[in-house]
């Protein structure tokens, strides 16, 4: 069955998307909602966004998600602005389809095992996507309690007792050699220089 693009989405002013307003709306309340009565309707219809999170790459993703019926490889990287897209398009579960929101937060079940690289990306995601650290946020306390754990914990004395060698982020401390020679002040605040990144807000909670 051949899917038609009726529907226009403009967003952020990046970038334009054709889509099928039906395969959107039966995955997002948010689209389901704007449609309306108008779903049958054989036009197209065009929607402007202009702050969807994570702009023209999130809008990709969510697309993503409803053309492939609700699947979608969710990874460090990606579960921050995947969340917030999916909380945006109000993603919950209606009980009959795949909910991205949930599958987000899932995923969060094995936090304690990303890597330190990891959590910084998703730290850095959380900063850039403006989650407010004053408003309640589920992934960013999540990701914020598992990067403070790290830092008190007596196991972890190094990020590269848990980093992972392909993470697309890289620590700013780069080499082990250089960390062998180090005296133990600089072991104690090895991760300094990885969070300098963090806007005050961030930092104070």
């Amino acid at each position: 069955m051949q899917v038609c693009c009726d529907l226009e989405v403009d967003v952020n002013g990046e970038e334009v998307f054709m889509v099928d307003k039906k395969t959107l709306a039966s995955f997002s309340k948010r689209f389901g909602g704007l449609f309306g009565n108008s779903m049958d309707n054989s036009g197209n219809l065009k929607v402007v966004f202009h702050d969807f999170p994570g702009g023209a790459v999130g809008f990709e993703l969510i697309a993503r998600f409803c053309y492939n019926n609700g699947r979608t490889q969710i990874t460090p990287a990606s579960v921050v602005l995947l969340n917030c897209a999916a909380q945006f398009m109000e993603m919950e579960s209606d009980g009959h389809r795949p909910s991205l929101l949930n599958q987000t937060k899932k995923s969060l079940d094995g936090i304690s095992f990303w890597s330190w690289s990891e959590l910084l990306v998703a730290l850095k995601e959380c900063q850039d996507l403006l989650l407010s650290p004053s408003k309640p946020s589920l992934i960013l306390d999540k990701v914020l309690d598992c990067v403070v754990g790290r830092l008190v914990s007596p196991i972890v004395a190094s990020p590269y007792t848990s980093s992972s060698e392909n993470s697309s982020f890289q620590c700013s401390c780069d080499t082990r050699s250089s960390y062998s020679t180090r005296n133990n002040s600089s072991q104690v605040s090895w991760w300094f220089e990885d969070l300098l990144f963090l806007n005050i807000d961030l930092i104070d909670k």
